[in-house]
């Protein structure tokens, strides 16, 4: 394959930018968007309840923006904070019982979506092209696997 062809960073970002689109259009029907719905896992792998703070290593993103992520899913009724006792400085964060009533639906979406980029894969290729990502994601951050 001719190398102008075969641009890693380039289909990796238009894969990244169909999922993103996918999963905003999947879950607007309630007010969602993709990044939202991954806070909503999380927080559900938490037991529904977790820092702001490891909500920003969660998602490598930064303070301002998971407090603008939180604040619009409280706005709309998936999320409470309050004040964390142990360091006034952060906040909890846990599920609402509109969000624990949507969790399943949007796993379901997920695991679709998963089910849909890996098809015609075998159970060996989705074992590979996993560590090959990680590899990428590695070398990227200076780690190892």
């Amino acid at each position: 394959m001719e190398q102008d062809t075969f641009r890693v960073e380039y289909l990796l970002k238009i894969i990244t930018d169909k999922i993103k689109i996918k999963a905003d259009t999947d879950f607007k029907k309630h007010n969602l968007t993709l990044t939202q719905s991954k806070v909503l896992a999380f927080l559900e792998s938490k037991n529904g309840t977790a820092t702001q703070k490891e909500i920003e290593t969660f998602l490598k993103c930064s303070h301002p923006t998971v407090v603008g992520i939180v604040s619009r899913m409280e706005q709309n009724g998936f999320l409470k904070t309050s004040l964390d006792f142990s360091d006034k400085r952060n906040k909890n964060v846990s599920t609402t019982e509109k969000a624990k009533i949507i969790h399943l639906e949007i796993e379901k979406v997920i695991a679709q979506t998963n089910k849909t980029m890996l098809l015609g894969f075998s159970e060996k290729q989705k074992k590979e092209l996993n560590d090959y990502l990680l590899t990428i994601y590695n070398n990227l951050n200076g780690t190892s696997i």
